[in-house]
């Protein structure tokens, strides 16, 4: 494909936009929000949530693992957008706001596309957050309803990377002498 061919094809309108939310944090937010739910269900439908803990821990484990991941993916996808734009000298034009098509005013060849934008890391840090503290919920309701050891509730904060509060674990105690 030519130069030309190619600011041809990128010149007009996107059909490709990123609105505000990436996928990493869809994602992320998509598990945790399932398992903020399982930490409130009752028992019954707790249960078979439960006997899929392996599953939702996976979920969980994979959604850290694109987050952390997100840098390293974000340079790739901008190095590339950026020798693209260079090699190819693509413009874009932006879209008018009153008859929706190439806004008159702006230059004839159009404008040098703006780079992409990167997740802010305090945006990754939130949802790795509500996924450890996710999965740390889930898992204590499954140990205070007799599904899930203490054993077991250990190995799902260490699947996710955090601990578990020992002031949950003597509420439970106290509980159980009750």
């Amino acid at each position: 494909m030519d130069a030309a061919a190619a600011r041809r094809l990128t010149s007009r309108r996107s059909v490709c936009s990123f609105p505000g939310v990436v996928y990493t944090v869809d994602q992320a937010d998509a598990v945790a929000k399932q398992l903020e739910k399982f930490s409130t269900c009752y028992v019954h439908q707790l249960v078979g949530q439960i006997a899929n803990m392996e599953f939702w821990l996976e979920e969980a484990v994979h959604a850290l693992k694109v987050a952390d991941d997100y840098p390293a993916r974000f340079a790739t996808l901008r190095d590339a957008q950026r020798e693209w734009v260079d090699a190819h000298g693509t413009r874009v034009s932006k879209s008018c706001p009153a008859c929706r098509g190439k806004c008159e005013f702006e230059p004839e060849e159009g404008w040098k596309p703006q780079p992409p934008s990167r997740i802010d890391s305090g945006e990754l840090k939130r949802v790795r957050i509500r996924l450890k503290d996710a999965v740390y919920r889930f898992a204590l309701r499954g140990h205070r309803a007799g599904l899930l050891d203490e054993a077991a509730l250990r190995a799902a904060c260490d699947r996710v990377g955090t601990s578990v509060d020992a002031a949950d674990l003597e509420e439970q105690a106290a509980l159980e002498v009750e």
